[in-house]
């Protein structure tokens, strides 16, 4: 195992974590030992309920208050304010573990009790001058603070060394000097969130530091510590007081999920967890085998029962709870999206994406950004989330999330991510819907003009009024036909064929045009509906062209229908048509258009009188 290896959170958090749970440990051993003096028979031990509550309360916050500040530290240790942290939970285990021994039923060495009346002395003194140093410096770095940090803990720190070792030591003098102590953490506090007004991060981590402290240590002051220094009798006992404190370290762990106190975020709590899971499983196995007399095997299997059962949901509940951020409900995420992707106007669209980011992180402002990359990222220290363009909206800077109490987390770029690739994706398929409805009402313009438009022209110039309602009769069904689009079974050629060559004789006649019609089909080929419609089309649009500009004589028509291709020549005797008009018109056009959508090609030769070709598959041919 390399140094490296050993220089991790978890490595550095183990080793103050183990040496906590030793002396908070060794500590609860001493409290149980009889007036006797020491023994190895746990029957002769006193029993947890008839030692004084205050001492267990003290040990709890003293192991409390230093396995958090531990855990800030192994996370950051080279963290000025992160370091204070962890010194302040040192002396908060020192007085609270020296305030314990007076509570003991054995009788130690005088020796013994004045020690620990020191270390509870250093200890208590030590938390104010610490916390006075870390408000200083944190959240930002007040004017003068190395003067400041230098005067506190020389002040304090020599008035603390002469009442613990001047002419006449007097540890309770103590008392008076975490009063005002006390007094320098509230103006600091104050001095932190004036110094933060324009930084609403920065503020809010004031706020909520601040006031926790002042809380926490401020309970312990004015019960103890303030009736003291003004002669009045203390309102708790000294070692219950002790757990105001621990209100710091706990509600530090809502500051650190929240706030991002010390720039730690919600994946610092996996290593707190761990080692609560480790040591809770050890404390149920000691519990199980030392009072209800199990044996080791079966201890330890109803220890790791009991955590599955018990530990593993409230770490899931205090996660949630601590993050306070609410798992987002995916079906009503879906449902947003879906609302906005399928909004009629893109300015109503980009207002409510600009809504959805708000309901969802919470900023304090939102507004449009340049971005070179469309992806989610954070920037500028996890105060700022920059989402590309979507949802016809540009693209937008979030910052400060959760109104300014939060930074942005890995999860949070990741959410942002899965909403806005389900965006995109469901922009395309209304896209691809639009399309859909723009090709379908472009296919319905052309048959209207190729073959509506052709046949009531045929009409309108037949001279018989029993064919002229024939012919009306025809385009009325074909009108149903475009409208409906039929997808039914494929038309045999003789049927389609038979019918429109006596079409188109009919057309020609009364132009005196004759018609040449050539047909060679494979037996038992068979064209679907759509290609039906636009081969009438084509030749209905043809002959159209032919009896209004070519001034032709006759017209030749050949159809040529194997098992691969549908191939069709129109040629008259015209004056001739310039082929470049093959891309001009309505008419040319939308030929052009309906032959090359089935994947077949379309020309158009001029000169001596006009001829239009084409071909057209008789199966789909897959797009490449």
């Amino acid at each position: 195992m390399t140094p490296q290896d050993l220089n991790t959170p978890l490595v550095r958090f183990a080793v103050p974590a183990l040496l906590v749970v030793a002396v908070t440990g060794g500590m609860a051993l001493w409290a149980l030992q009889p007036a006797a003096g020491w023994t190895g028979e746990v029957s002769a031990w006193r029993s947890p309920f008839g030692v004084s509550p205050g001492l267990w309360v003290s040990l709890l916050v003293g192991f409390g208050a230093s396995l958090v500040s531990a855990w800030v530290w192994a996370l950051k240790p080279a963290d000025p304010a992160a370091i204070l942290f962890a010194v302040s939970g040192l002396t908060t285990l020192m007085f609270t573990a020296a305030g314990t021994v007076w509570l003991f039923a054995m009788v130690l060495p005088d020796g013994a009790y004045f020690t620990a009346a020191v270390i509870n002395c250093i200890g208590a003194s030590g938390f104010g001058i610490v916390m006075m140093c870390l408000f200083l410096i944190y959240p930002v770095k007040l004017p003068g603070w190395r003067w400041l940090m230098a005067a506190t803990v020389l002040g304090f720190g020599g008035v603390t060394y002469w009442v613990m070792f001047g002419p006449s030591p007097d540890f309770m003098l103590v008392h008076p000097i975490t009063f005002w102590e006390m007094v320098g953490i509230f103006v600091l506090v104050a001095w932190q969130i004036l110094a933060t007004k324009d930084d609403p991060a920065q503020r809010s981590i004031a706020l909520w530091l601040g006031a926790v402290v002042v809380l926490g240590a401020g309970g312990f002051i004015s019960t103890v510590a303030f009736p003291y220094t003004f002669g009045f009798t203390p309102l708790l006992d000294e070692n219950i007081a002790f757990g105001f404190f621990l209100l710091i370290y706990a509600a530090l762990t809502v500051g650190l999920m929240r706030f991002r106190v010390f720039g730690l975020g919600g994946w610092a709590f996996q290593l707190m967890f761990h080692f609560l899971a480790a040591l809770g499983v050890l404390a149920l196995d000691v519990a199980l085998i030392g009072l209800l007399s199990f044996e080791p095997g079966a201890a330890f299997s109803i220890a790791l029962l009991l955590a599955a059962a018990v530990y593993l949901p409230l770490r899931s509940l205090a996660w949630r709870k601590l993050s306070g951020q609410a798992r987002p409900d995916e079906a009503e995420l879906f449902r947003a999206v879906i609302d906005i992707a399928l909004r009629p106007s893109g300015e109503e669209r980009a207002e409510r994406w600009r809504k959805l980011m708000r309901d969802v992180f919470g900023p304090l402002e939102i507004k449009a950004a340049e971005m070179g990359e469309a992806r989610v990222r954070v920037e500028e220290e996890g105060t700022l989330l920059l989402l590309p363009a979507v949802a016809d909206s540009p693209a937008l800077s979030l910052r400060y999330r959760n109104g300014g109490r939060a930074l942005y987390s890995p999860r949070d770029v990741a959410l942002a991510g899965q909403i806005v690739k389900l965006m995109r994706y469901t922009e395309e398929n209304r896209n691809a819907y639009d399309r859909g409805v723009s090709e379908e009402r472009a296919r319905i313009a052309r048959d209207i003009h190729d073959n509506i438009g052709a046949q009531l022209l045929r009409a309108l110039h037949s001279r018989e009024t029993g064919r002229k309602d024939a012919m009306i009769r025809e385009t009325l069904t074909d009108i149903r036909d475009v409208i409906n689009n039929a997808q039914g079974a494929e038309a045999p050629m003789e049927d389609v064929l038979a019918d429109l060559r006596a079409e188109t004789a009919d057309r020609l006649e009364p132009h005196d045009i004759a018609l040449s019609w050539n047909l060679q089909a494979a037996p038992g080929v068979l064209l679907s509906r759509q290609k039906v419609h636009a081969l009438r089309a084509l030749i209905r649009e043809a002959v159209s062209n032919t009896i209004k500009h070519s001034r032709a004589r006759s017209v030749d028509v050949s159809i040529h229908l194997d098992a691969d291709w549908l191939s069709l020549k129109v040629a008259d005797d015209g004056k001739g048509l310039p082929a470049q008009t093959a891309s001009l018109g309505n008419g040319l056009g939308n030929m052009k258009i309906r032959v090359e959508r089935f994947g077949g090609d379309i020309s158009l030769e001029g000169g001596e009188g006009t001829c239009l070709a084409a071909r057209i598959p008789v199966y789909e041919i897959a797009a490449e």
